[in-house]
């Protein structure tokens, strides 16, 4: 597979099939991900990767803690408060049409409020990774963790895997820090879920826009 054929055929997949994935495929995605760009070869990512029965262990626990009304609190700012234009937009935009086609009406809290808590089931993905990073490092290795993650996404479609990154698992870093040992040093980034696509799932045909270059590139030459 070329790599843009990698990136043009990588979107969040948010049903998967029970269709297992061995660990010697993970570890061939992750052999080669590891050599993603970081600055100055610091490679600051940590990965947690739990399978079978762990997987399952730390959606309970996820579950359980919500039910249990444990609030939501990541470490970190996901979206800017208020999220200015276009990027608002373009987050509305999905979210209609990811919900019109999952048949979740606009106002219906309780169907929003199940397909939200479907991101701690990995989508019902085999294999649930958590990404985290030491948090003493610097703005400049939040960069460095996001090509990592970008290797990860793309080596995992030349395996014929499909991946979602899930910033939703950084609400509950306290539930995966029990769960997990993840230690206080590290920061909770994003889940990743991997596995199969299943492809008669209609929201895993959804394929977001993207905006043409003239939006946002600056040309110059001579």
């Amino acid at each position: 597979m070329k790599v843009s054929e990698a990136v043009l055929s990588r979107h969040s997949i948010r049903a998967f099939s029970p269709e297992p994935v061995a660990e010697a495929s993970v570890r061939r995605i992750l052999d080669v991900a590891r050599y993603a760009a970081s600055n100055t070869n610091c490679q600051p990512w940590h990965l947690y990767v739990t399978m079978g029965a762990a997987r399952q262990r730390v959606s309970t626990a996820i579950l359980e803690a919500i039910r249990a009304g444990e609030p939501a609190a990541a470490e970190y700012r996901i979206h800017g408060h208020p999220n200015p234009e276009p990027y608002r937009g373009r987050q509305v935009t999905l979210g209609k049409t990811l919900y019109g086609m999952l048949g979740i009406a606009k106002g219906d809290a309780e169907g929003m409020k199940r397909q939200s808590q479907r991101n701690f089931l990995f989508f019902d993905a085999p294999v649930g990774m958590i990404l985290t990073m030491d948090r003493r490092h610097g703005e400049g290795q939040w960069i460095d963790c996001g090509s990592f993650l970008a290797s990860i996404m793309l080596v995992a479609r030349e395996e014929g895997l499909h991946t979602c990154p899930q910033a939703a698992f950084a609400h509950y870093h306290k539930v995966l820090r029990r769960e997990l040992g993840i230690p206080d040093n590290e920061i909770v980034l994003c889940g990743i879920a991997l596995g199969h696509a299943d492809l008669s799932v209609m929201p895993n045909t959804l394929r977001s826009e993207r905006a043409p270059l003239e939006e946002w590139v600056k040309w110059f030459g001579e």
